[in-house]
């Protein structure tokens, strides 16, 4: 953090130690007065990419991991896929032959859910479908020992309804890593209307032992980090099908900005699959541009061609004209009702919505601190950490501006739920008024 300027370093370090102050709601317990249960053994249920890699964080931090999959199959898929891991890991120094050789030896990969008896922690990380981790939650409920705190890896569904198939729905708590899950040091920590103190306090203890920061948010349709991330990428995309900006020139955009990856390459490398699933998961409105890019199964690397187009065998990425062709179609139709003359103005236009959502967050009472959202993104997505994340962007830019904007923006759009304004930003603006007369 050499270059890092002293105010945002400082303003880091606040929210550091604020995350770790949690409480949950109606005095129901907080960091002070609630304990972890004693963590020695953690399952990790699913290795995919997301579960082989939160197995490898607590197998490297000395627990007794086991990593279940489905079938013989996908137990074999899975060891290849973790050699590649080692090997990738190996090229970057991030990881060396002993401890490659200690993740081999005591990473245990099994069918068996029996095994799981006796474990402390178990975190599912299979498909995000609500049927399937009920399925999953109602199978470990006859398996596990009642102190068993089961972890949930959801990006966006409701705690509440998942846990509703066990016998106790205290013990199940959010437990939202971020992609890859073995290297990024953030963990957004998830409680629902049941979730106890205790396995809370479970949660923050094993993200501690790992190396994370635990940061703890409330239960609604893809909580914090995801519901601003849907209104960036969401921004992004109406970019290209309304404004008519290439793939790239979108990218280059934000790169210039200072982020590492455009939204559009990070889409492509999530998967667009995987936005699919949420949006139809949780009843999402889908732009006819995104609805005929799933179409085409353009689903990004996975798939070889997504908003750009990928070697079958290098995976270099490369601009696809004909999703340039689609762009220019579906551009050539629209009439966009805010202007956009400039990159600025494009900045504006992505960054400005992700502050008055996680405005309306903190309204809510999903987090507690603009802060925590700030650390989250820097920690969890490479925001540029110059300008202190999405929400401190947003101030530094001036809070009457990005009030002023967004309310223009939402007479513009009254109906867009995107511009709903966040009632801090209307405060603002009649303060600003008045002050004014």
């Amino acid at each position: 953090m050499d270059k890092v300027p002293d105010d945002i370093k400082s303003y880091m370090m606040e929210a550091y130690q604020l995350a770790s102050r949690w409480s949950l709601p109606n005095n129901r317990g907080d960091h002070t007065n609630s304990k972890s249960i004693p963590l020695k053994s953690v399952a990790v249920i699913g290795g995919g990419t997301m579960g082989r890699g939160i197995a490898m964080a607590f197998c490297m931090a000395e627990f007794e991991t086991i990593l279940v999959e489905l079938n013989d199959q996908a137990v074999e898929n899975c060891k290849k896929e973790l050699e590649i891991t080692y090997a990738r890991e190996k090229s970057f120094k991030r990881l060396n032959d002993s401890k490659i050789e200690k993740l081999r030896k005591n990473l245990q990969i099994t069918t068996d859910f029996h095994r799981l008896q006796n474990c402390d922690l178990i975190v599912e990380a299979v498909f995000e479908e609500m049927k399937l981790k009920k399925e999953l939650f109602t199978k470990l409920d006859g398996i596990c020992k009642k102190s068993c705190i089961f972890g949930t890896n959801t990006s966006s569904l409701d705690l509440d309804e998942m846990s509703s198939v066990l016998q106790n729905p205290t013990k199940v708590v959010g437990i939202h890593f971020f992609n890859p899950a073995n290297l990024i040091k953030m963990v957004e920590v998830i409680y629902g209307s049941h979730t106890s103190s205790e396995a809370v306090a479970t949660a923050f203890e094993a993200c501690r032992a790992i190396k994370k920061l635990p940061i703890l948010v409330g239960n609604c349709p893809a909580f914090v980090f995801n519901r601003l991330l849907g209104v960036y990428l969401n921004q992004s995309q109406k970019l290209m099908y309304e404004y008519g900006y290439l793939p790239h020139q979108v990218d280059k955009i934000v790169t210039n900005f200072g982020f590492l990856m455009g939204p559009l390459t990070v889409a492509d490398m999530n998967g667009l699959d995987v936005m699919e699933k949420l949006k139809k998961e949780n009843g999402w409105p889908a732009s006819d541009f995104e609805k005929e890019v799933w179409k085409q199964k353009r689903y990004g690397r996975k798939t070889n061609r997504g908003y750009y187009k990928y070697d079958k065998i290098t995976h270099k990425k490369e601009n696809d004209m004909e999703m340039e062709q689609m762009v220019r179609e579906y551009s050539s139709r629209a009439h966009p009702s805010i202007q956009i003359l400039n990159d600025q103005d494009a900045i504006n236009f992505l960054l400005y919505p992700m502050m008055n959502e996680g405005l309306l967050c903190i309204e809510e009472g999903i987090i507690d601190h603009e802060s925590l959202i700030d650390i989250m993104f820097i920690l969890g997505f490479g925001w540029p950490v110059a300008t202190g994340g999405p929400m401190n962007f947003g101030r530094q830019q001036g809070i009457e501006k990005v009030a002023n904007t967004l309310i223009f923006w939402s007479s513009l759009e009254p109906e867009n739920r995107i511009y709903q304004v966040a009632q801090t930003l209307r405060k603002v603006d009649k303060k600003h008024f008045s002050s004014k007369l």
